[in-house]
């Protein structure tokens, strides 16, 4: 089974197995009442954009540091919280204090809950190089929360459509995540947005996935 159609794709490409073996079928990623119950806490924080995983070279956080740097010296209100943990950490924390901006890029590290920070946000950014299939876009959007994402390959380019639940832009390039964080930060149709989005993890519960696994199973 594969998480998701791009990945589906890729296998068959490969000819490496009989393409009547391979099954499409998404991941459990919302599990409805658990989520629920979790993102009812408030955060100390408010007034924030948000990202979250591993510090790791896959995350890209450097590159979204080096994006907010440039968008604090146009508003020196603006914060990003930055939830998780891993062996980027020294990186990033001497990148934040050796360009003064403690006050306004902050490292969480990690966070056992993260759907109170996923609720309350401004607005979750990923900047991933790649991911399969990324719940964290997952769980943002049942949070309806709205999202900005690379067009990593596979998850993040099959998962959001571009204006329609989230915003994408061409991973690792600057000037195409600063313009596509001006749309998604002075977005008007807010409300559609994250009803898009919304829809678009009905197919990630886990009864979706139980329904989907039981037919593949016959």
């Amino acid at each position: 089974t594969c998480p998701t159609n791009n990945t589906l794709n890729y296998i068959k490409n490969l000819n490496i197995i009989d393409e009547s073996k391979l099954k499409l079928l998404y991941d459990p990623a919302i599990i409805v009442k658990e989520i629920n119950n979790k993102k009812k806490k408030k955060p100390k924080h408010q007034n924030y954009y948000l990202s979250a995983g591993r510090l790791t070279s896959q995350k890209n956080f450097i590159f979204l540091c080096k994006a907010f740097k440039k968008l604090i010296k146009l508003d020196k209100t603006i914060k990003l919280l930055i939830a998780g943990n891993g062996e980027k950490e020294i990186q990033l924390k001497e990148f934040i204090q050796n360009n003064n901006l403690s006050d306004n890029i902050i490292l969480l590290g990690y966070v056992e809950n993260i759907y109170p920070y996923l609720k309350n946000s401004k607005g979750f950014i990923l900047t991933s190089l790649w991911e399969d299939p990324g719940f964290v876009l997952i769980e943002a959007s049942y949070c309806r929360v709205k999202i900005l994402s690379s067009n990593s390959w596979p998850g993040p380019v099959e998962l959001v459509q571009n204006n329609h639940n989230g915003f994408l832009f061409e991973s690792n390039n600057m000037n195409s995540f600063l313009s596509a964080f001006e749309r998604f930060s002075k977005i008007k149709n807010e409300k559609s947005i994250k009803l898009n989005g919304l829809k678009m993890t009905k197919k990630f519960t886990l009864f979706s996935h139980y329904d989907h696994l039981s037919k593949i199973l016959g």
